[in-house]
């Protein structure tokens, strides 16, 4: 190899580097908008400050990242309007779909969510017409091991994909997921048993649809009631695993 390829080659490696380096970034403050500084930075991407302080003026000066008076770091609005068009367009289309899977389980809270970076994003939601009901929000984000949208998410992967994303988590969780994608590419659903919120229960289809997004159903329930109606919730989502929404 010549001095000119050889030269080309470590710009490429180091452009590479620089982009899964912004997109970790980008990863760790929308899991946490607007609370994160420089040096939290530092410490969870396990980078110098000056570097990340390199990285945050290249993605504040793009528009991606925006930084509030006391340095705390939230997604830049050129960002927020990518992702709420896609998000927009995909609950437009999903809608019909969740609507029934609420009327299906007598009035249950129905969530739509996109697999973002290493996190589930909210996009729409059917809330629960109990009394007692588990409701979450719009643009919030949820962990992909502790919750039914994020670990049917996980097998709607790749086993690449899915590979990737299990080693960011300690090898006991890693085993224990693992496990739980196998099952859930078996038979469909996946399930959160009092995992992400104490009390609460779960279950979630999810499937890769068009423009390479991830997208989940999940219905979460106050556990004494999930145990009464399981059945009948996972066959409103196994109903709603067969709707023409997932190829348009």
């Amino acid at each position: 190899m010549g001095q000119t390829e050889r030269h080309s080659a470590t710009n490429r490696d180091e452009g590479i580097q620089v982009l899964r380096r912004a997109a970790a970034a980008l990863d760790e403050i929308a899991a946490e908008p607007g609370t994160l500084r420089l040096v939290d930075l530092g410490e969870r991407l396990g980078l110098a400050k000056s570097t990340v302080r390199r990285l945050m003026v290249g993605l504040t000066e793009v528009g991606l990242v925006s930084a509030d008076s006391h340095g705390r770091f939230s997604l830049g609005e050129r960002l927020l309007g990518f992702g709420s068009s896609t998000g927009a367009h995909i609950s437009a289309i999903f809608r019909p779909t969740i609507e029934r899977v609420a009327r299906a389980t007598d009035g249950e809270t129905v969530d739509l969510s996109l697999l973002r970076g290493h996190r589930m994003l909210f996009i729409d939601q059917i809330e629960s017409t109990h009394r007692l009901r588990a409701v979450s929000a719009v643009g919030v984000r949820f962990p992909l091991d502790a919750t039914a949208n994020g670990k049917a998410a996980l097998a709607a992967l790749d086993d690449a994909d899915a590979e990737a994303a299990l080693s960011r988590f300690d090898a006991e969780t890693a085993d224990k997921l693992r496990d739980e994608v196998a099952e859930v590419r078996r038979t469909g659903i996946a399930f959160d048993r009092d995992e992400h919120t104490q009390g609460i229960s779960a279950a979630a289809i999810a499937k890769r649809i068009s423009g390479d997004n991830v997208v989940a159903i999940s219905v979460p329930t106050p556990t004494e009631r999930f145990l009464e109606k399981e059945q009948r919730i996972v066959a409103a989502l196994r109903a709603a695993a067969d709707s023409p929404a997932w190829t348009r």
